[in-house]
């Protein structure tokens, strides 16, 4: 793994404090030690600033600044004043290095640059989508599965995020969705436009058929109800569908919110693609989701 800016530069600073400084070498050494987690999928859009520690990264600081703290011990007593066997008394203690300056990260907001591709499947997906930004102001991670532009809140936001799986369970009632998860999840273009088209307070339109880099596939378009609370839904979360291991893998940001999804079997996976917006989203905005999706290739 490679070591978070922000914990290096922590740790670093601690040692500064400190009488004896370990080798860069020996930092990096501990620092890849540190466990990292990676999140599966990102289901939800992601805020515009850089998130609280979380508890798996406090406690693998902790476990660094342990580790540290051993190996300034190890190192004190190797270079301590006791004589011995080709031991040199008058050796001078060599001087701390400096601390590099450490690079800020670049703000996410509208960092995409038009006329650009970027990749915007998850790793661990079996293909890649790639997407060309027509138009400034959209940000996101490139293969992180997300992109904005403003946000995706009410009454003006928009995105896009990519799912690829085997399956996907279509909760009956999006309110009400963990009671209301089927055992079967729906594996084809059909079966999955049709457990979306069923799906109660959705007010889906009637689907048409598409074709999207060669690919046959079918498409669809879902409404949030404008009077949904959300606080009356499970966990506070109107959710479409889920996937296995991962419930609710979409659930969506507010009343009123609209999803045009294009909905693909590439090459033996169920591909969908969902654009989000409201009424009150500049039509601008939404031409701009559909050239995106119009731009994809699938690799």
């Amino acid at each position: 793994m490679s070591s978070d800016p922000e914990t290096t530069s922590i740790v670093r600073s601690w040692l500064d404090e400190g009488v004896t400084q370990l080798p860069d070498r020996v930092l990096d050494a501990v620092l890849d030690q540190v466990p990292a987690t990676r999140q599966r999928r990102v289901t939800w859009w992601p805020a515009r600033r850089n998130e609280p520690m979380n508890t798996m990264l406090k406690l693998g600081l902790a476990a660094v600044v342990v580790t540290v703290a051993a190996l300034i011990g190890v190192n004190s007593l190797g270079s301590s004043n006791v004589g011995g066997p080709g031991s040199d008394d008058s050796a001078p203690t060599p001087e701390p290095t400096a601390t590099p300056e450490l690079t800020p990260e670049p703000t996410p907001e509208g960092n995409l640059t038009v006329g650009e591709t970027y990749s915007i499947s998850l790793p661990e997906y079996p293909i890649a989508i790639s997407v060309t930004i027509p138009a400034a102001g959209w940000w996101g991670e490139p293969g992180g599965g997300v992109l904005l532009i403003n946000d995706a809140d009410p009454p003006a936001g928009a995105g896009i995020i990519t799912f690829v799986d085997d399956g996907y369970h279509v909760y009956g009632d999006p309110c009400q969705w963990s009671t209301t998860r089927p055992d079967t999840p729906a594996t084809t273009v059909d079966e999955l436009v049709a457990a979306l088209s069923a799906q109660a307070s959705r007010d889906a339109l009637a689907p048409v058929d598409i074709t999207l880099d060669g690919y046959a596939g079918m498409s669809i378009t879902l409404h949030v109800p404008d009077d949904a609370d959300f606080a009356e839904c499970d966990e506070d979360r109107f959710a479409s569908w889920g996937v296995p291991g991962e419930d609710p893998a979409r659930y969506h940001q507010g009343p009123g919110q609209i999803d045009k999804l294009w909905i693909l079997d590439v090459d033996g996976h169920l591909v969908v693609i969902d654009t989000a917006y409201y009424e009150g989203t500049p039509q601008s905005v939404v031409d701009q989701l559909e050239a995106i999706v119009d731009s994809i290739s699938f690799d």
